[in-house]
């Protein structure tokens, strides 16, 4: 008799039986005498109503809720079901327990008793089982999928809630998380790219097997993030977008306001240098919106980053309200949020982005800003120092000093190593001189010859501030 027939002929004993109060050993008893059922597993199994399938699910869960490795599969089972193999003590008990028999009645004691099945389908209730095993049977053979499949869930999830990773591991992770942190701006891009990937494999693999985690999303929310930093960098725009999103995801995950707003902040500079300062807008109203106020460091930088797209779209006001807002966050914060100079957010650069604002719009106070920004880093900076640089050409440029302007900006660049020369800062180099095309023609032309000639591609970088 094949499959489907089995499943037809078993589908209606269980109606019968409900119909008239059989016992679960007397349904099994019917459908093997009426389906042929090789086995009595494979005829527990039918007048319980399950798949091959669901009765492995259900017994790895039953395995698991004892910490038990288990390798039962369809495969097995069916060998099982139709004779051709016995199976162990081990698997032995957790079918007893799963359909909720004795060892006898599913063919399996080891003194192999032999069963008497029954003539024919009984009329009547005889055999005298107990009341509330019957019920509990009849029930669960009645509503099968849906009563095992909640059975297997809530296994699962006890199973889970045990999944917790030691603190010491955690702490471990933590830890190669801010050691990749400390090697940014010092690696090349792709070195610390090529450093990353294993560790970050291994969390991955570990936030999938500890689902309740915070602290671990925090910490793959950091790595991811650091990724996307890596390509923004590298101005790969598409992985940078990509990773910074899923970063996001495990932020959300891990419930920690701070890290969600510096993805945010990721995410919009990302934009920033895309360029794409609409964007950057955007992205900063919808993370206030979901997140709301707050005082940390990537929400006060996501404000000074808003002001710097608004004053690089021409907004004056909105930047001067952004740039406020800014401030008004910094000077709350800790001292170790001002200190910490990949996911803090150091007065330096609040005075950098100050710098940058006042410098787009034309206040004259920009200047002044410049100078206090250039004296918080050392000479030797590769990234943040030269983007300041470029602004005060910009600056000079438009205030009709386009010798001065063309000096600045050459240096800015070519004062810095080859391999520092990141593809972000010479982009940033190139769009000032097609920016000061129209108004200093000559220092635009001279920035240009200096990137032609000194302009190679680097091997390192960092995220521009």
């Amino acid at each position: 008799m094949d499959h489907s027939a089995r499943d037809m002929i078993a589908a209606e004993l269980r109606a019968t039986a409900a119909a008239s109060a059989w016992t679960p050993w007397q349904l099994v008893q019917a459908i093997q005498d009426k389906t042929g059922a090789p086995t009595l597993l494979m005829a527990w199994r039918l007048a319980s109503g399950q798949t091959q399938a669901e009765v492995v699910a259900g017994v790895h869960a039953l395995a698991a809720d004892d910490g038990q490795a288990c390798g039962l599969n369809v495969q097995n089972l069916s060998r099982y079901e139709n004779g051709h193999i016995t199976p162990g003590a081990f698997y032995k008990r957790y079918f007893a327990l799963w359909f909720r028999c004795r060892l006898e009645r599913l063919g399996l004691a080891d003194d192999d008793p032999v069963v008497t099945l029954v003539g024919q389908v009984p009329a009547v209730l005889s055999d005298p089982e107990d009341v509330v095993d019957r019920r509990e049977f009849l029930g669960l053979a009645a509503a099968a999928p849906l009563a095992l499949s909640l059975d297997h869930t809530r296994s699962l999830m006890d199973a889970n809630l045990r999944r917790v990773l030691p603190a010491s591991d955690l702490e471990h992770w933590a830890q190669v998380t801010a050691g990749h942190v400390e090697s940014y701006g010092t690696l090349a891009p792709a070195a610390l790219l090529d450093a990353v990937g294993p560790d970050l494999a291994e969390i991955a693999h570990l936030a999938e097997r500890y689902p309740h985690q915070r602290d671990l999303h925090l910490t793959a929310a950091r790595m991811s993030g650091l990724v996307g930093a890596l390509y923004t960098d590298l101005q790969h725009d598409g992985p940078a977008r990509n990773w910074l999103h899923t970063a996001a995801r495990y932020a959300e995950l891990s419930s920690d306001t701070a890290a969600r707003y510096w993805i945010a902040m990721a995410q919009a500079m990302s934009a920033f240098y895309a360029p794409a300062p609409q964007r950057v807008i955007v992205i900063a109203d919808r993370a206030r919106t979901m997140l709301g106020a707050a005082t940390n460091a990537p929400a006060a930088q996501l404000s000074g980053l808003a002001a710097r797209a608004h004053a690089r779209l021409g907004h004056k006001d909105q930047a001067k309200v952004e740039l406020d807002a800014a401030h008004t966050i910094v000077d709350r914060l800790t001292n170790a949020a001002l200190n910490e100079p990949f996911f803090g957010f150091p007065r330096r650069e609040m005075t950098m982005y100050s710098s940058q604002v006042l410098s787009y719009i034309g206040d004259p106070s920009a200047w002044d800003e410049q100078a206090r920004a250039l004296a918080g880093y050392p000479v030797d900076d590769p990234m943040d120092r030269p983007l300041i640089l470029l602004d005060r050409a910009r600056y000079l440029a438009r205030q009709g000093n386009s010798a001065e302007a063309s000096t600045v900006a050459v240096n800015a660049i070519t004062s810095l190593p080859s391999d520092m020369r990141v593809p972000l800062l010479l982009t940033q180099a190139r769009n000032l001189a097609d920016s000061m095309t129209h108004y200093a023609p000559q220092a635009a032309s001279t920035l240009r010859e200096a990137l032609a000639s000194r302009g190679k591609p680097p091997a390192s970088g960092m995220l521009g501030q």
